[in-house]
């Protein structure tokens, strides 16, 4: 496969996705999107308005699904939590306001991905 350069992505530990029905782990963020964990699936395609709390700041922002696949958690012990779905969303339009804390936290550099 080809590399392929791709926004980085930045590990967001304890960061948290608020939707109108809920919330949702944060996995990651770039300046192009966001991966995070649910316990639901969602319908790729589909678009989620949502404020991503992101190092002490929270940025209002619409996803789009490109991913939403099962996966298993791992916990202590060797024990994992089932029925948890990763959410790949692109960010659309963002504000220039959010434009700016992702540009922030994620800075204009690419990582080199497989592609």
């Amino acid at each position: 496969m080809a590399l392929c350069p791709r926004p980085r992505r930045i590990p967001m530990l304890g960061g948290r996705a608020h939707f109108s029905h809920g919330f949702a782990d944060l996995v990651n963020v770039s300046r192009t999107g966001v991966l995070i964990r649910t316990n639901y699936a969602v319908r790729v395609g589909s678009e989620w308005p949502m404020t991503l709390k992101l190092s002490g700041q929270s940025v209002s922002v619409t996803g789009r699904v490109v991913r939403c696949d099962q996966v298993d958690v791992g916990l202590p012990a060797g024990a994992s939590l089932r029925n948890q779905f990763g959410v790949a969303l692109m960010f659309i339009a963002p504000p220039p306001e959010a434009e700016t804390v992702l540009m922030e936290l994620c800075g204009d550099g690419m990582d080199m991905g497989t592609g």
